[in-house]
């Protein structure tokens, strides 16, 4: 009975991570949709995994919220596309780019041999950005699909009743390594820089999720081993 509920636990957990990740990396590889925003409203965000044990989530499901309640979707959107690209993407000179190269880099270069480290861990699991070659690997939603890619991989592992130790070390290095090295840097920009608390409080999450993800999957490694 113990190894049953165990195994229910653990299969729960990288569930809720799906669902996590597909939110995150939604919001952050392209601009808002309505249909995304509007899915927001039916609840999901107000009980976002973990945000009674993890300050900077509880803030971002906060702002989120209150932008929720405080806004007509239809009324603002275009305001909020606007924020998203103003931030993002262009034409004028990006507060916030979406890219690790942009932080680690000395130039702020992209395509240099941080793209390429991440690259490298897309490889081994034979995943290739939708936009491979031309857009840089180590856009931000690139690295968020990248996790959700290896979650469902994993999830697939554990149904055939296989830990995948190794798969699951994988996802600690590279939220260590690079989501947790940049995303906390960027998170101070867009607070800083955007125009809405939409942004403001996804971020936040994003950031107390990597943290608080990191840490479960490392507990999960040190049960089964």
């Amino acid at each position: 009975m113990v190894v049953q509920e165990q195994h229910m636990l653990v299969n729960n957990y990288f569930h809720l991570r799906s669902s996590a990740y597909d939110l995150l990396r939604r919001f952050f590889l392209e601009e808002p949709n309505r249909q995304l925003l509007r899915s927001l409203q039916g609840g999901y965000i107000g009980s976002f995994p973990f945000k009674q044990e993890n300050a900077l989530i509880q803030e971002g499901v906060t702002d989120i919220s209150i932008f929720l309640a405080q806004h007509d979707l239809d009324e603002v959107f275009d305001s909020l596309h606007w924020d998203y690209t103003k931030m993002f993407i262009g034409p004028y000179e990006l507060p916030a780019p979406l890219w690790e190269s942009a932080y680690l880099n000395e130039e702020r270069l992209l395509f240099q041999k941080e793209t390429l480290i991440v690259r490298q861990a897309y490889l081994k699991y034979c995943f290739l950005p939708a936009q491979f070659g031309k857009e840089a690997d180590d856009h931000l939603g690139y690295e968020l699909d990248f996790l959700y890619q290896l979650n469902e991989l994993t999830m697939t592992k554990i149904e055939e009743e296989e830990f995948p130790t190794e798969m699951i070390i994988d996802q600690i290095r590279f939220i260590e390594e690079h989501l947790l090295k940049w995303v906390p840097i960027l998170k101070e920009k867009i607070v800083q820089h955007a125009q809405f608390d939409f942004y403001k409080g996804m971020v936040k999450i994003l950031q107390g999720f990597l943290e608080i993800d990191k840490v479960c999957l490392e507990e999960l490694v040190t049960i089964k081993n």
